[in-house]
């Protein structure tokens, strides 16, 4: 758009045609023309110079400083637009490569916690292996004791009974023997003895 207003005023310029001082917006073009007679005669059938349109020239450069103005003004906010982009996007990128960050340092962690995990769950699983051994090992001996363990439960009260009745019979032998020592002791006749050895 410079280039463009600077060729269409360089004719001008050539040609020593003075269109006056340019205004820098659209005011320009709210300017009456300039007429060199008056607007109720009729229209001349000669060439115009080549100054005649100078006023509408005038009106196009300010036209163009206009549109330059406002694509100045366009470029301006949209660069400024686009900054704030790139600076919401930079935030963003941030957080989302923080984000990124966190998230592999997690997986570092859960995947140390899960190697922990899998090494704890195999010595369980060993545990667990020597466990059933073991108990495989208690169940095969309780079920080889098992018979005499059931016998001597049954036989248990009738054992107890005998050996009451033995250690009352270990008695009266003793106590028999003890009588019969005092008889080798102190001798008597013997029809003062009975079969059992009292005296009567």
């Amino acid at each position: 758009m410079e280039k463009a207003k600077e060729a269409f005023a360089e004719y001008y310029k050539k040609n020593g045609i003075k269109m006056g001082p340019i205004q820098g917006s659209a005011t320009g073009l709210l300017q009456d023309p300039e007429f060199e007679r008056s607007a109720d005669d009729a229209p001349d059938a000669s060439f115009t110079k080549k100054g005649s349109n100078k006023v509408a020239s005038k009106g196009v450069i300010s036209l163009f400083d206009y549109i330059i103005e406002d694509l100045t003004a366009e470029l301006a906010n949209e660069k400024k637009a686009e900054e704030e982009s790139q600076a919401d996007f930079e935030a963003e990128l941030a957080k989302a490569e923080q984000l990124d960050e966190d998230l592999n340092a997690k997986k570092v962690t859960l995947t140390g916690i899960i190697a922990k995990r899998n090494e704890d769950k195999k010595d369980e699983n060993t545990d667990m292996k020597e466990n059933n051994k073991d108990r495989d090992s208690e169940l095969k001996y309780q079920a080889k004791i098992k018979p005499d363990c059931d016998w001597i439960l049954g036989a248990f009260d009738g054992r107890a009974e005998a050996r009451a009745a033995e250690a009352n019979g270990l008695t009266s032998a003793k106590e028999f023997l003890a009588g019969k020592t005092a008889l080798i002791q102190s001798p008597k006749p013997l029809s003062s003895m009975n079969f059992l050895g009292i005296s009567q």
